[in-house]
């Protein structure tokens, strides 16, 4: 006989009351709302400090004294069992709507740990034969269960075979795809694609529309998640305790700079006095080197483990999803077998780094931001402490590193396009890099902004009102208005941008026409951090050597779905020491 969700909150309250420390590590108050036969709503107070009860059965218990909750979480009691027991994963349960968040939808990375802590239940408890058939039911699930009916309907672009529809002309080249279905059906329409609705809008009501929406209503997480699934396990997102957002503060960017330097004399040194370097690959060693002294610690930057942790991220590299989407099917076809894999070495080293440092094998004289993360987990048992950690510095890593060298890579190229400029550079003019950085990454951004509905919404733009109703991806795709919007947006001018501010805004019909780091609450956290990071590495590049580009026209990738542009072909520099 299967538990019910009272079941479980009672052995959650015990659970808490035996570990208090552990109990409280996410330091919130949830609430509960289970529907159906079974069901009820519970208070969850897992807040750090002591008190009477962890667990308050609602309304009956209810009192004013009840602390506020940070995320109500919503789902069918028949659901909670199953995600309890292991049959039902929570976040492809987010992503089908079976999941509604009110408040704070990030906590609910936090489930895992909540329902992990309570002896006989826990997430991920199925055996490979469950997981499989669970897996082909979803599947075949997925084939058969309907799209969202958006009403009015627009101009819709589709295709005859199931669940892949019009995704295959989309894979080609996203970019022309999105322009041409435009040019034929105008600023909105929609785009049947891989089990998903498009609700696309390119006008400038609609964009502005989208980048307004507010998170609990229409969900970005939750849509950059459904299309980082296709590429990266799924586990790696739940219980998650650290994000990139949680190390950008003023005076950790100062300890990155740092980092960053260290990582460029190391790379230059490398380098010898010439050769050739390829711009990417040279960024992305550069991005690994740094990020790993950032957040994975000293020890992760070492020649004992960089090489090999870079080559398991670019295995694990969730950026892919966007680079090759086509790609993304045969990862799919292989359950992530390879991503999985590196997933697990990854942590392995991660693991070993732990022991060194507390056998005190290398002495050290201050914390650094690795010890940030592994204290969220200090009071975890093992192995899952160690899996955490890891787990965390890779989304922070993969996070705050997937565009960062592709960013710097590009400003690179289109430095050595403009001889002028860069002997500014070497006479001592950093400043320069900064606007000529952003319109680097706005005529090579190829994100696509996705807003999963998560509730019912009335989408207003103009004088056009749609019903979306959950399930839809509002979508605009930024390569195409980012050198659309005025005619002056077609070719690279460095004029366009004052340091980081776009100040020619004011002669667009609205602002969110161009994007670089992103708008309002959607703004990437780390976009100080990636405009110093490029201005330093690339001004100490150029000032220490001579550059000879050896490539002829370089363009984005034309497949390319999200993310700053990888290039269309090798980038090689000749390089000689001044």
């Amino acid at each position: 006989m299967e538990p019910s969700p009272s079941d479980f909150f009672e052995a959650l309250e015990q659970s808490a009351r035996d570990a208090p420390e552990t109990a409280t590590q996410p330091d919130t108050v949830f609430k509960f709302v289970l529907a159906g036969p079974n069901g009820g709503a519970w208070l969850v107070d897992l807040t750090k400090g002591k008190r009477s009860r962890f667990v308050v059965r609602l309304p009956d218990a209810a009192s004013d004294g009840d602390p506020e909750p940070a995320a109500t979480i919503h789902l069918d009691a028949a659901d909670w069992v199953a995600m309890t027991t292991g049959k039902m994963n929570p976040m492809r349960a987010f992503m089908s709507g079976k999941i509604k968040v009110d408040g704070d939808i990030k906590l609910a990375v936090n489930l895992p740990t909540v329902v992990n802590m309570v002896e006989g239940y826990g997430i991920g408890m199925q055996g490979p034969i469950s997981i499989l058939r669970t897996s082909i039911e979803n599947s075949v699930a997925s084939l058969r269960r309907p799209l969202p009916s958006i009403s009015p309907m627009p101009p819709r672009r589709t295709g005859a075979v199931p669940w892949m529809r019009a995704g295959r002309r989309l894979l080609r080249n996203p970019t022309a795809f999105f322009a041409e279905c435009r040019a034929e059906m105008g600023d909105t329409f929609v785009v049947d694609a891989f089990g998903y609705r498009l609700f696309c809008v390119f006008s400038a009501a609609g964009v502005q529309s989208l980048w307004a929406l507010p998170e609990e209503a229409a969900s970005k997480a939750l849509a950059d998640l459904a299309l980082l699934s296709h590429k990266v396990p799924i586990e790696l997102f739940e219980g998650r305790r650290t994000f990139p957002h949680d190390l950008f503060a003023k005076d950790d960017v100062q300890a990155y700079l740092g980092n960053l330097q260290s990582a460029v004399d190391v790379e230059l040194a490398d380098l010898g006095d010439s050769g050739v370097i390829e711009a990417f690959a040279f960024t992305k060693r550069l991005a690994h080197r740094m990020g790993m002294a950032s957040w994975g610690g000293k020890e992760a930057a070492s020649p004992k483990y960089l090489p090999r942790l870079a080559t398991l991220f670019d295995r694990l590299d969730m950026s892919e999803s966007f680079v090759h989407p086509h790609k993304a099917l045969l990862t799919i076809a292989t359950r992530k077998a390879r991503e999985r894999a590196a997933m697990h070495e990854i942590e392995e080293i991660f693991a070993e780094i732990l022991r060194g440092r507390s056998a005190g094998a290398a002495p050290r004289t201050e914390e650094d931001l690795f010890d940030r993360i592994c204290e969220s987990w200090g009071h975890v048992p093992s192995p899952e402490r160690e899996i955490g950690i890891a787990r965390d510095v890779i989304v922070i890593h993969m996070g705050s590193q997937a565009n960062l060298f592709a960013a710097m890579a590009w400003t690179l190229i289109f430095l050595l396009a403009q001889p002028d400029v860069m002997e500014a550079v070497r006479a001592g003019d950093d400043t320069i890099l900064n606007p000529f950085s952003h319109e680097a990454i706005r005529m090579t951004q190829r994100s696509i902004v996705l807003r999963r509905v998560v509730t019912p919404i009335d989408f207003e733009h103009g004088n056009e009102i749609h019903h979306l109703p959950p399930g839809t991806i509002v979508t605009t795709m930024v390569s195409v208005t980012n050198t659309t919007a005025a005619p002056w947006l077609a070719k690279f001018d460095i004029s366009n941008y004052r340091g980081s501010v776009f100040p020619r805004s004011r002669e667009l019909a609205a602002p969110e026409l161009v994007t670089t780091y992103g708008h309002g609450k959607h703004t990437c956290p780390a976009h100080r951090f990636s405009t110093s990071a490029i201005t330093q590495a690339i001004s100490e590049l150029v000032r220490h050597f001579d550059l000879e580009p050896r490539y002829k026209d370089p363009n984005p990738r034309p497949r390319q779905l999200g993310g700053v542009a990888r290039a269309d072909r090798l980038c090689k520099i000749a390089y000689s020491r001044r």
